[in-house]
């Protein structure tokens, strides 16, 4: 299991470190001070843990939950300011930590860490696209259906704007809350979305959504669709 710490206080990242290989055994723990360290590490490793601090040297936290938000791996906030956590809840954090950090409430993030289901990707309300060099949200809720395009994804959205993701389907599905399926190899799309199942017959299926579009439906889906009705 890897972790990253990203905490410019070097007091308090020790800190950090001791509880998570404690309460983590056998992790491998990283440490950012910067946020233009964080950066380079998320791209350069994949980690399972974050524990981010959203007051860098002056700098925002958020800019890296930002560009983090379509990453696969789970956040745990640290900061002294509760209304900025209670903000990045909308960007699918699992919990946040108040500083200074107490042991036992450290302890209880990371049992959630331990025995999570995949509910906090239920929080998340916005899917990063990076394009150009440039960060951008998209609402979780704009999201008609998303095309595979190679090792890419194109995300369409319900105002017929389309933008190209850098995760492919596999990835961006346990990110992408439990709505969210993969009626076809390559299609995704919001069960809550869906406004009808055409039956062609010879084994082709689609599925229309709200906002008119039609995609195709494999026969395991549709049986699946039909199951949950």
């Amino acid at each position: 299991m890897r972790v990253l710490i990203v905490e410019d206080v070097t007091l308090v990242a020790d800190k950090i470190i001791d509880l998570t290989k404690t309460y983590l055994k056998g992790c491998k723990v990283t440490v950012a001070y910067t946020l233009e360290e964080a950066q380079y590490c998320i791209t350069e490793e994949v980690y399972d843990l974050l524990f981010l601090d959203l007051n860098l040297n002056g700098k925002s936290g958020f800019e890296l939950l930002k560009s983090a938000t379509a990453a696969s791996f789970q956040t745990i906030i640290i900061t002294a300011n509760r209304e900025k956590a209670a903000m990045a809840f909308d960007f699918g954090v699992l919990d946040f930590l108040c500083k200074p950090i107490i042991e036992e409430r450290f302890k209880m993030a990371i049992d959630r860490f331990l025995v999570g289901n995949g509910s906090h990707r239920e929080k998340l309300k916005y899917l990063t696209i990076k394009s150009k060099g440039k960060i951008s949200l998209i609402a979780i809720k704009d999201i008609a259906f998303i095309k595979a395009s190679g090792n890419y994804s194109e995300v369409y959205t319900v105002n017929n704007s389309n933008f190209l993701h850098d995760k492919n389907l596999e990835k961006l599905l346990k990110i992408l809350p439990d709505d969210f399926m993969r009626v076809h190899r390559s299609y995704i799309v919001g069960k809550s979305k869906i406004n009808n199942i055409i039956k062609h017959g010879a084994g082709k299926y689609e599925v229309q959504l709200m906002s008119g579009e039609i995609v195709p439906l494999s026969r395991t889906m549709y049986k699946a669709l039909l199951d949950g009705c």
